[in-house]
């Protein structure tokens, strides 16, 4: 059997089912072989060993069953870099990169660049001088894939990466070192800021579980299925709930716990954003502007708050 042959096995395997039959039957071929999408046309008439094709069919099976392939083949691009994932984090979305656009617009920003100058006491005009670091934290890091991408794209960060779930701190490492960020990341058990202390981060993000109750679920079946349920509802979602309950935790522990900030972004669902200004106007009504920001799609995804100056 050639490697034509399982393409075409797989597209038939897939017949009637809601699936991108062609790139995920390649990507699993792929995986499977242990080659590039991109060899699999050229070497068509390459022979397949059957353990192989074995192998093939029992992923097909999985991803039919509703597995997100990222999980089968444990990585996930984000923001142009690979990250190991696997049932204990959920997969990072597309959308969440308006976070680390977001947060890559302020530190190359021109108010960033002279605070950072500033507190080198560096002349203006005086070059090839490291610059002290920008301080970060990533509150309910999963992955790290936010603070991994800020951190490949901008040299001076030094960030703090927290989570509830162990698992997923586990996950966090891995990825901290297979990046090599052992010296620049802290990874560490923190619900929400529990464990975080009052100094001021320069940037503050989170992707917090958000998917409410009711009207508020929009969660797919298969998402439900296959990704962790803390990670999409939080601990202790209630019946009822809009799904912003740790958003406003969060938010109220950063004023108790005085834990200034220069800016601060997150992501919220679909149907959200009512409560989303709601909370906003409560606590940044002095002393910070705010403003939701779409996705590609035009939906409401991200607040960004900035401390004015």
């Amino acid at each position: 059997m050639t490697i034509l042959d399982l393409l075409k096995e797989g597209r038939e395997f897939y017949a009637g089912l809601d699936l991108d039959k062609d790139l995920d039957v390649e990507i699993l071929l792929a995986f499977t072989l242990g080659v590039e999408k991109e060899y699999l046309l050229s070497h068509g008439e390459e022979n397949v060993e059957a353990g192989d094709r074995d192998v093939f069919l029992k992923y097909l099976e999985q991803r039919a069953n509703g597995e997100p392939i990222a999980y089968i083949t444990h990585t996930k691009e984000f923001y142009g870099l690979d990250f190991y994932v696997d049932e204990r984090v959920l997969v990072p979305r597309p959308e969440t990169e308006l976070i680390v656009d977001e947060v890559l617009d302020f530190l190359t920003g021109e108010e960033m660049t002279e605070e950072l100058v500033k507190r080198a006491g560096v002349a203006e005009g005086v070059s090839e001088v490291r610059l002290p670091v920008a301080t970060m934290l990533d509150v309910g890091t999963g992955s790290l894939n936010i603070t991994t991408a800020v951190l490949k794209n901008f040299d001076n960060v030094c960030a703090d990466a927290v989570d509830v779930s162990e698992d997923a701190l586990e996950v966090a490492r891995m990825n901290r070192e297979y990046h090599d960020l052992e010296t620049w990341v802290e990874v560490y058990y923190s619900d929400l800021l529990s464990n975080v202390d009052g100094r001021e981060f320069d940037v503050i993000v989170s992707n917090l579980p958000y998917i409410g109750a009711g009207k508020f679920d929009t969660a797919t079946d298969d998402v439900k299925k296959s990704e962790p349920h803390s990670a999409l509802y939080g601990k202790n979602a209630s019946a009822g709930s809009s799904g912003l309950d740790l958003y406003k935790k969060l938010i109220q522990q950063i004023v108790e716990k005085n834990v200034d900030f220069n800016l601060l972004v997150c992501e919220f669902g679909f149907g959200q954003v009512d409560g989303v200004k709601q909370l906003l106007n409560k606590f940044f009504d002095q002393g910070f502007q705010w403003e939701i920001k779409d996705d590609l799609a035009g939906i409401p995804r991200i607040f960004v708050v900035k401390k004015i100056k």
